[in-house]
C-alpha cells in the first residue's frame, strides 16, 4: 500500500518541479536558469527511458547444486544449495539487480525469503547463489523470482518477475535398523504360524513361465510356452501381500506438545517401515487426520515405499481422534496374525480395551512412547500404569526422546 501511494506522490513531485524550474527559465531567463532547465528536461529523459529497462521481461535459470542437482529430494535438516543466471534484455543501464527468491512449504503456511543481489555484466547477465536454511520434512515450491532495480539516483523502482515452477522433497529422518526381535519373529518365528499360509497364497495373475515340477496340475501348464519350446512349461502366479508389519502413527493434535514431538513419532515411524521393507516384508500403515483415516496395505494390496514416503512427507498432527480409534481401524483392516507398532505420545487407560481386542484377534501391539518431556506427578503416574499394562500382557513397550533411542530398544541390530 505504501508503495502505491509512493509512486503518485513522486509523479506530482516531479512534475512540480518540472513547472517551477520552466517557469524560472521564463520569468527569470539567463545560462542558470536554461542550463537547470535542461539539466532537468536530461533526468526526466533518462527516468521515462527507465520504463522500458527490460527487468519486466527478465529470463533466469534455477539449478541445484551439490549432491541433490539430480534428485531433488532431501532429508529433513539439509540444506539446499540453488544457482540462479539471470539474463535481462534491453540497453538500459543496470547499476545492480535485487533477487528475492521464496520457499513456501505447501503443507502449512511457511515461506522462506532469500533477498540477494548481483552487479550485472556487460551483456546484462548476473549470477547469485545462496544455500537455505535447514529445511523441515515436507513437500517445497518455489514461488515466482522477483527481480528488481532501480536507477541511479534511487527515484523508481523497475520491477519484473519469473516463474520456473519445481518441486522439493524432504524426507523424515531414519535410523538405520538392521534388525529387530519382534519384526524377526513376525517375519520367521511365531506370528508366522498364523500369517504364512494367507501370506504365500496365489493369485490368479500370472507373472512368468518357469520349468514344469513334476506334480504341477495340468491348469497350470502353459501350453503356447510348451509347444514353442518343445519341454513342458507351467504358470508361475504372483502371490498374494498380506501385511506381517503395521505401523499405526497417531496424528492427533492435542497429543503433542510441540512440533518437534511430531517430527520424532514420524521419523521413528518411517525408521520401523524402512525396516520391514528392506527385509522384504509387506507392511501396512494407518493415521488418522483430519480428512479422515489413511491405511496403506490390507485386503491382499501391495503397498509401495514410494507411496509410503509420498504420505510421510507431507503427513501433519491434524487430527483429533484418540489412540482407541487407531487400533479400532487397524483392527477392521488387517487380518489376524499381524505385528502392530504403535508410534504415539499417549497413554490413555481408555486405549487398552480396543488393544486388548487386537491381541484377541492375535494382532500383536507394541508401544513406541514419544517422550517429549520428563513425565512428572500424574503424568508420571499414568505413564507408569500404561507401561505396567503392556508387561502385564506381555506387549513390547518403549519410550524414546529423541530418534537415536531407537537404537537402544531391546532385540534392535543398528548399523
Amino acid at each position: 500500500m505504501n508503495r502505491r501511494r509512493s509512486g503518485p506522490r513522486r509523479l506530482w513531485l516531479g512534475a512540480g518541479l518540472y513547472a517551477a524550474s520552466l517557469l524560472y527559465l521564463l520569468m527569470q531567463g539567463g545560462k542558470t536558469s536554461l542550463m537547470l532547465f535542461a539539466m532537468l528536461n536530461g533526468l526526466a529523459v533518462y527516468l521515462l527511458l527507465g520504463r522500458w529497462s527490460g527487468v519486466s521481461r527478465v529470463q533466469a535459470e534455477r539449478t541445484l547444486e551439490g549432491e541433490y542437482a539430480a534428485h531433488p529430494r532431501l532429508v529433513a535438516g539439509a540444506r539446499l544449495n540453488v544457482k540462479l543466471k539471470i539474463q535481462v534484455p534491453g540497453f538500459w543501464p543496470l547499476p545492480y539487480l535485487v533477487v528475492r527468491e521464496r520457499i513456501a512449504r505447501e503443507s502449512g503456511s511457511e515461506v522462506r525469503e532469500y533477498e540477494l543481489s548481483c552487479v550485472p555484466d556487460y551483456r546484462r547477465r548476473g549470477v547469485v547463489e545462496y544455500v537455505t536454511a535447514p529445511l523441515r520434512r515436507g513437500t517445497y515450491r518455489f514461488l515466482p523470482t522477483v527481480v528488481s532495480t532501480r536507477d541511479v539516483f534511487g527515484l523508481f523502482e523497475h520491477r519484473g518477475s519469473w516463474d520456473s515452477p519445481m518441486t522439493i522433497k524432504v524426507l523424515p529422518r531414519t535410523i538405520d535398523l538392521r534388525e529387530w526381535s519382534p519384526v524377526r519373529m513376525a517375519r520367521v518365528g511365531v506370528y508366522q504360524r498364523t500369517t504364512s499360509a494367507l501370506w504365500a497364497r496365489e493369485t490368479t495373475q500370472i507373472d512368468g513361465v518357469r520349468e514344469y515340477i513334476h506334480g504341477d496340475r495340468l491348469s497350470r501348464i502353459h501350453w503356447n510356452a510348451t509347444a514353442r519350446t518343445g519341454e513342458w512349461k507351467s504358470k508361475e502366479f504372483e502371490r498374494e501381500s498380506l501385511p506381517r508389519l503395521v505401523v499405526l502413527l497417531d496424528r492427533q493434535s492435542s497429543a503433542y506438545r510441540t512440533a518437534e514431538g511430531f517430527e520424532l513419532a514420524v521419523s521413528a515411524a518411517a525408521s520401523v517401515l524402512e525396516l520391514g521393507l528392506k527385509r522384504g516384508m509387506p507392511v501396512g500403515f494407518v493415521s488418522i487426520g483430519r480428512s479422515g483415516p489413511v491405511l496403506f496395505g490390507g485386503q491382499r494390496t501391495p503397498v509401495s515405499r514410494e507411496d509410503l514416503l509420498n504420505h510421510l512427507i507431507d503427513v501433519e498432527a491434524d487430527g483429533r481422534e484418540p489412540l482407541a480409534a487407531l487400533a479400532t481401524a487397524a483392527a477392521e483392516r488387517y487380518e489376524p496374525g499381524v505385528f502392530c507398532v504403535i508410534v504415539s505420545p499417549s497413554a490413555s487407560p481408555e486405549a487398552i480395551g480396543p488393544l486388548d481386542a487386537l491381541a484377541a484377534r492375535r494382532m500383536i501391539p507394541c508401544h513406541i512412547h514419544i517422550r517429549e518431556t520428563q513425565p512428572r506427578g500424574e503424568e508420571a503416574m499414568a505413564l507408569a500404569a500404561w507401561e505396567r499394562a503392556f508387561e502385564a500382557r506381555g506387549w513390547p513397550f518403549f519410550s524414546i526422546a529423541r530418534l537415536e533411542d531407537l537404537t537402544r530398544m531391546p532385540g534392535v541390530e543398528s548399523a
